[in-house]
């Protein structure tokens, strides 16, 4: 999806929020988030290290403790490296 989408939602003269800029790759691991989001409808966001910005899903439902068990994932925009800190 890129950025492009992140930075159009947002108004960052009002919101806290990272502006939506590519990251550089670290050495290490990739990174991935898994984050509580308390939006108008609570779910979480699951968030995978892709070419520089995390790609990003909304499970409405929230994970699942049993390895076999489905949930629905919902892909929504790219965020910056830095949403991974952003609470």
């Amino acid at each position: 999806m890129g950025l492009q989408e992140y930075n159009r939602k947002r108004k960052f003269s009002i919101t806290s929020e990272p502006k939506g800029e590519k990251g550089k790759r670290l050495p290490g691991p990739l990174t991935f988030v898994v984050q509580l989001h308390h939006a108008s409808a609570r779910h979480y966001d699951l968030r995978l290290e892709v070419n520089g910005v995390l790609r990003s899903w909304a499970v409405p439902r929230g994970p699942s403790l049993r390895p076999g068990e489905k949930r629905l994932a919902v892909e929504t925009e790219d965020h910056p490296l830095t949403y991974s800190h952003f609470a």
